[in-house]
């Protein structure tokens, strides 16, 4: 499995890297508690500066949720890219994908929280998080369109099996974080499902088998 890189480690704080501190500590943040906890007051305490500090790079709460979601898109893009240059056959790549998606919830659950429990006001606003979530949304297109291109695919609307495969990970990946669900599904229900990373990889499996006839 390859780890994906997100550091939360305190670094000691001056002037030469405070915005660093500063998204370090709002990483931190969310890891302990909920969005509704992570304000720029909340930060500046956790990362130990002035109560102003925050706002010589943040213009508010919005933006500095921005550059952490940007932040996150990127070190999955990065993941995920990895994967096209791989040379594989679609069906196969298509079920790496999924599987670094997961992954990556598993590695980095603080940016994974808030890429998706935030409605920014106005995405077009940002255009970095804009140009970088593009990355993994073509990374997943062009491998849907080249599974449903194979000989033997089934004839499906290309944006649904794109959406489809969207939703069926990104699922998958939060009913796998929740333990306790999955504790529930197991003793409660006799579910013989196997450890969390053989049950991502059948459902994802299964899926992408489903894209072919």
């Amino acid at each position: 499995m390859t780890k994906i890189c997100c550091p939360l480690g305190r670094k000691s704080y001056h002037h030469g890297n405070l915005r660093e501190t500063l998204i370090d500590s709002a990483l931190e943040i969310l890891k302990e508690g909920t969005l509704a906890d992570l304000s720029l007051r909340a930060l500046a305490r956790k990362a130990g500066v002035s109560q102003t500090a925050p706002y010589r790079h943040f213009e508010d709460k919005e933006a500095l949720i921005a550059v952490l979601i940007e932040e996150g898109m990127r070190k999955l893009g990065q993941a995920m890219m990895e994967i096209m240059e791989m040379g594989i056959p679609p069906l196969e790549r298509l079920q790496k994908l999924g599987m670094r998606y997961v992954e990556f919830s598993e590695d980095c659950p603080a940016h994974f929280k808030v890429m998706f429990e935030y409605d920014l006001a106005d995405y077009e606003k940002y255009d970095a998080l804009h140009n970088t979530s593009q990355q993994c949304f073509q990374c997943l297109r062009d491998t849907v369109l080249d599974c449903l291109a194979l000989p033997n695919s089934r004839d499906i609307d290309p944006a649904i099996a794109q959406f489809s495969a969207w939703s069926m990970v990104h699922g998958l990946s939060v009913l796998l974080m929740n333990q306790s669900l999955m504790t529930h599904i197991k003793s409660d229900h006799l579910m013989t499902l196997g450890e969390k990373y053989q049950v991502a990889e059948q459902v994802i499996e299964l899926f992408s088998i489903s894209l072919v006839k």
